[in-house]
């Protein structure tokens, strides 16, 4: 080839961009520099056995001045640009892997098996060269060849054995080992002799190689720049200190895992962003399924280590689970773990763990969050935002947002109350929905028909459920306890306690769900557990009353262990224990047999209401509410109250019942309806319907008996 002007190492690259994609090509260009040298004799029978080669050729001369010992001249040429033309912010990722401990020989080996990547016609080469090794160790026979592109081991070894100026095949041997043990190479024939190894560059290395990670199913990649800022994050509470967190993070005798627990969309995840941007790095995060499959883990720290970036795990952990992290490879940046509250966590090795568990946000911090997300509204309605709903951060951006835009859509500046109640029901509630049902929430507790007594603990749950935050925090030296209300509602079937609990909610302005008992309870061990604690977590995170309708199902006394069966239900009874007594949501427990729920959960019960069977007074009350108009004989409505003593569900049966025989008469609800939906509401349960007594004189109710009965109640 023809001679050129010689070009001094540090003018060589002087005009090249500093980005990933030209490093690579660079690097690339020394490989294939190598190969030229290697595959023939001399340049020019290179090109006549490989054509393509001569574009290549042509550039490295027309680059260095020269083809004289082009690989070690264009080197040295690479070395000197990335030490000249580095901007302090660009992250190279060959360079990243060279300071996480890959040497020269290793990063161009990886590269010369992910050659073909960049260009398929190096295969054949490869083929052409593995051919004739294999003729020459086998006696020309290669049937077992296998023939995809890639370079051989063997043939790795016999062209970079001199790479360092010596002449072996074992720190090649080594080289490749180390890179297949790291994860960079994989190795999908071992079962064929060694020398006919064949590895490949997985495909998420190689986009990384070029600063080109694309997200998959379980990976994403955050670039520096994308990042939220410290001075822009609103920390849950007044503790946070993130400054001796980033403090602990920098820590450089032992880069520790930091634990960051909390409900979910509440900042986790934009606290962990903060501390990579802190740090000037990227942020690489993994999902759960990072944990299951080995050769993802070990490329999960191989792709953090070349993107410079903090590793970081989304993955929620069971009551009672220890999950051991294993050592990442190449990294040494502090690894994040998003997690819940439950579970414990451990590292191989002397990594640290540091443990931080975020709390909803503050009354005040909600209130940051709410003029962050509504700058236009009045400092009254982002007060009143502030103590509305106890909500993640994330739900409360997502709610402000979507209320904003309902307002929008109805020609108003700023959202209303209803467009916020809107909003909230648009929250995902998956996790909840497969647990429980939301109830509608309905009616007003004015409507509500109970005695006196009930009446007042209803209004006092009532205040502590809208205060429980300022009671929270009422005193610095003396345990209140936290902002969670537990409530129990015992008493007779058909009393009101579901009832009570719906219109609770709506006097509260939240949503109501029950747990669905043939979801949460399995016949499985610890399965009980975890979704009952599913439902706990949801609930709080979403801010709606939680009910628990016959809670003495999974409430009830815990017993001498006379088998595993004892055992095994002793165990969930002391877990729903510790996890109601931690819950920060509105909790009502209903039971028809209070009797029977343990004693330890009764003393952890904030509230707990009585609700009795109505007296006369008081049925004749409910009949009302659900009869509305009718032609009913006055009379003879009282003095059915005054006979039949059924309960206010039963008694709702009998109007219903009597509705839907006027409507097959067509006219209004009249006596003999309600005779008639009386006498089968009694058959139902297997009594005599009293007012089939024709002898008997009626007998009005007056509110004057009513109080006289109000008094005879225990308690009233």
């Amino acid at each position: 080839m023809n001679a050129l002007p010689a070009v001094s190492a540090a003018d060589v690259f002087a005009d090249r961009p500093y980005r990933p994609d030209q490093h690579l090509k660079l690097a690339l260009y020394a490989v294939i520099a190598t190969l030229i040298e290697a595959c023939a004799e001399d340049v020019d029978t290179a090109i006549q056995l490989h054509p393509f080669l001569a574009d290549y050729a042509e550039e490295i001369e027309s680059t260095l001045g020269h083809f004289d010992a082009p690989a070690l001249h264009w080197r040295a040429a690479l070395s000197a640009w990335e030490h000249a033309a580095h901007d302090g912010q660009t992250t190279l990722p060959l360079l990243a892997l060279q300071r996480a401990g890959l040497s020269a020989l290793d990063l161009e080996l990886l590269l010369a098996v992910g050659l073909i990547e960049e260009d398929p016609r190096f295969g054949a080469l490869f083929e052409h060269a593995q051919r004739e090794q294999a003729q020459d160790r086998h006696g020309g026979f290669d049937a077992g060849l296998r023939r995809d592109g890639r370079p051989s081991f063997g043939l790795l070894m016999a062209w970079w054995r001199d790479h360092d100026g010596g002449d072996s095949v074992d720190p090649v041997r080594r080289s490749l080992h180390k890179l297949i043990e790291l994860g960079l190479l994989q190795l999908p024939n071992q079962d064929a002799p060694r020398p006919d190894w064949t590895p490949t560059v997985q495909l998420a290395v190689w986009d990384g190689l070029r600063g080109e990670l694309s997200a998959t199913r379980w990976l994403r990649h955050l670039p520096h720049g994308q990042l939220p800022r410290l001075h822009d994050y609103i920390a849950p509470n007044e503790d946070l200190h993130c400054e001796l967190l980033l403090q602990a993070l920098r820590n450089d005798a032992a880069a520790p895992t930091l634990l960051i627990r909390g409900a979910v969309r509440n900042g986790r995840k934009t606290l962990a962003g903060v501390l990579a941007q802190a740090l000037g790095k990227d942020l690489l995060w993994a999902d759960a399924s990072v944990f299951e499959d080995e050769s993802r883990w070990r490329l999960f720290g191989v792709l953090a280590a070349m993107l410079d970036a903090v590793p970081a795990i989304e993955a929620d952990s069971v009551p009672g689970e220890t999950r051991q992290l294993a050592a990442l490879p190449l990294v040494d940046a502090p690894l994040l773990v998003v997690t819940n509250r439950q579970g414990a966590w451990s590292c191989a090795g002397n990594r640290p763990v540091l443990d931080v568990e975020l709390p909803l946000p503050d009354p005040a911090q909600r209130l940051a969050h709410w003029r962050a997300c509504l700058p236009q509204a009045s400092a009254q309605s982002l007060s009143e935002l502030a103590g509305w709903r106890r909500l993640s951060s994330g739900h409360l951006r997502q709610v402000a947002a979507s209320a904003s835009a309902f307002a929008r859509l109805a020609q108003r500046e700023q959202p209303l109350r209803e467009d916020l109640r809107r909003a909230c029901r648009g929250l995902p509630t998956a996790r909840l929905d497969t647990l429980a049902t939301r109830l509608p929430a309905e009616g007003s507790l004015s409507e509500l028909i109970v005695d006196d007594l009930t009446r007042d603990e209803i209004d006092a749950l009532v205040t502590r459920c809208q205060w429980r935050e300022p009671l929270a925090g009422a005193s610095a030296t003396v345990a209140l306890g936290g902002v969670g209300v537990r409530a129990l509602f015992a008493g007779p079937s058909g009393t009101g306690k579901t009832l009570a609990a719906r219109m609770l909610a709506v006097e509260l302005g939240k949503d109501v769900y029950r747990i669905d008992l043939a979801s949460a309870v399995n016949k499985y061990l610890g399965e009980t557990e975890k979704n009952l604690d599913r439902a706990l977590s949801a609930a709080e995170e979403l801010d709606v009353v939680l009910l628990l309708d016959e809670g003495d199902a999974l409430m009830a006394n815990r017993t001498d262990v006379g088998s595993s069966h004892d055992r095994y239900a002793n165990l969930e009874t002391n877990f729903l224990l510790q996890r109601i007594e931690s819950f920060e949501g509105i909790l009502v427990v209903t039971s028809n047999a209070a009797d029977r729920i343990d004693r330890a959960f009764a003393r952890r019960m904030d509230v707990v209401i009585n609700f009795r069977a109505p007296d006369a007074w008081r049925r004749y009350e409910i009949v009302r509410l659900h009869l509305g108009d009718s032609d009913c004989d006055e009379a003879w409505l009282q003095d059915a109250a005054s006979r039949c003593a059924l309960s206010g569900g039963q008694w709702r049966n009998v109007v219903v019942h009597a509705r839907l025989l006027a409507l097959r008469s067509g006219g209004p609800v009249g006596t003999a309806h309600l005779q008639a939906a009386l006498a089968r509401e009694y058959r139902k349960i297997g009594g005599n319907c009293p007012m089939r007594v024709a002898e008997r004189e009626p007998r009005p109710v007056a509110p004057s008996i009513a109080r006289s009965t109000a008094r005879s109640v225990p308690g009233a």
